[in-house]
């Protein structure tokens, strides 16, 4: 599993298809469930790393849902704006 170094975390800005955009949001969702779901029943505690995975992974699914609703919203204004620009 990947460590996670939030000293050195940065923020990066990638551009992705609709498509890409619902398999990471499928992903996130499935690594969610598991964390919540299926790794309670193991009977082991958590740990504060395990913590901030879960956190992390919560969050990030959060924020690039929350960003990619905000950006359909602006691209379907934009549709309609051009569509009654042509008919005004």
């Amino acid at each position: 599993m990947l460590e996670f170094d939030v000293n050195s975390a940065k923020q990066n800005k990638i551009e992705l298809l609709d498509c890409q955009v619902d398999l990471i949001l499928k992903s996130l969702e499935m690594v969610c469930y598991m964390y919540n779901f299926i790794y309670p029943r193991s009977q082991k505690s958590k740990t504060n790393e395990e913590n901030l995975r879960i956190t992390m992974v919560t969050d990030t699914y959060e924020q690039i849902l929350n960003q990619y609703k905000s950006t359909e919203k602006s691209t379907k204004n934009e549709i309609s704006k051009k569509f009654f620009k042509k008919f005004a």
